[in-house]
Parts: C-alpha cells; structure tokens; sequence
C-alpha cells in the first residue's frame, strides 16, 4: 500500500499528460490538428445551409463538388466519423464546459478557437448505426448520437487519415 502511495503523484502526471490537447495549426481555409494529422475546412458551414444525406443537393454531390474544385488545394474531403467529430467536441470541452453556461458549449469554444461559423446544431457523421439511421454530433450539447438520415444537418468536411 504505501509503495501505491508514493507511486500515485507519478500516475497522476502521467494520466495529466497523455490527456490529449487541442493543437491546431490555422491556415487561411483550413485547421491542421497537431495531434492527429487531420485537417479539417476552417469554414465549419461551408455549404452556407443544412444538407440531406440523400436526395437532390445531398451531402455526396456537395462533397463531390468539393474535391473537383480542389477546395484548399485538395480532392481527398470526406465527411468526417463519429469518432473524428467526437474528438472535436473534446477539444473543445477540454477548454471548460459548463452545460449551464452557453458560452462554454462546444460551437462556441471551437469558434473562440478559430473556426469560422460553426453552428449550435448537429453536425454529420459518416457512421452508419442502421440501414435509416446516422450518427450526428451536436455542437451545442456535445454529444454524439445516431439520428434518423432523412433529416438534413450541417457538414463539416475533412481530410486526412483516419486516427487509429
């Protein structure tokens, strides 16, 4: 036991440590996670609205759209998965969150970060929890949740690999 004693301020340091910190790295049109590698759209409404998963307009054509135009001088965007996005709102609750006061909420905290108009809604996710239903993250309460895919939400593109 008192060898458990002494060797505790050393686990606590090294549980301290290996806590991962948000490290972006912000270019003009897009973030570069340090941590990770992944480089996310600085812009997190590029598309300006809500999108569908499938249909006219759908996430698909916007995404395709996106890599024919080399958008930030690449053709690899995808639509980022429920554990990218959940990364996200780590972040971004790591910086202080408190459910009981908006300016700490997720999309607050990644605007104060410097992304650009990152919205106090779901976001999508490329992970599939049934043939109807989608995973989406909530930037205002911070969840990550699955969600019927015949409502629209906004898409935060990504790029990069995925983190194992």
């Amino acid at each position: 036991m008192k060898k458990l004693l002494l060797l505790l301020p050393v686990i606590l340091l090294l549980v301290a440590c290996s806590t991962t910190k948000a490290n972006f790295v912000f270019l003009e049109k897009t973030a570069v996670d340090q941590n990770t590698g992944l480089v996310w759209a600085r812009n997190a409404n590029m598309p300006g609205r809500q999108l569908i998963w499938r249909g006219d307009d759908n996430v698909y054509e916007y995404m395709k759209r996106l890599n024919e135009t080399n958008y930030a001088g690449y053709a690899d965007w995808r639509v980022p998965s429920k554990e990218e996005m959940g990364m996200l709102i780590e972040y971004a609750k790591a910086m202080g969150y408190d459910k009981a006061k908006m300016d700490t909420w997720p999309y607050q905290k990644l605007r104060q970060m410097g992304f650009i108009d990152v919205r106090d809604y779901e976001y999508w996710t490329s992970t599939r929890q049934s043939p109807s239903e989608i995973w989406t993250a909530d930037l205002t309460t911070g969840t990550v949740a699955p969600k019927q895919e015949s409502k629209p939400y906004y898409l935060w593109p990504v790029r990069g690999n995925r983190p194992h």
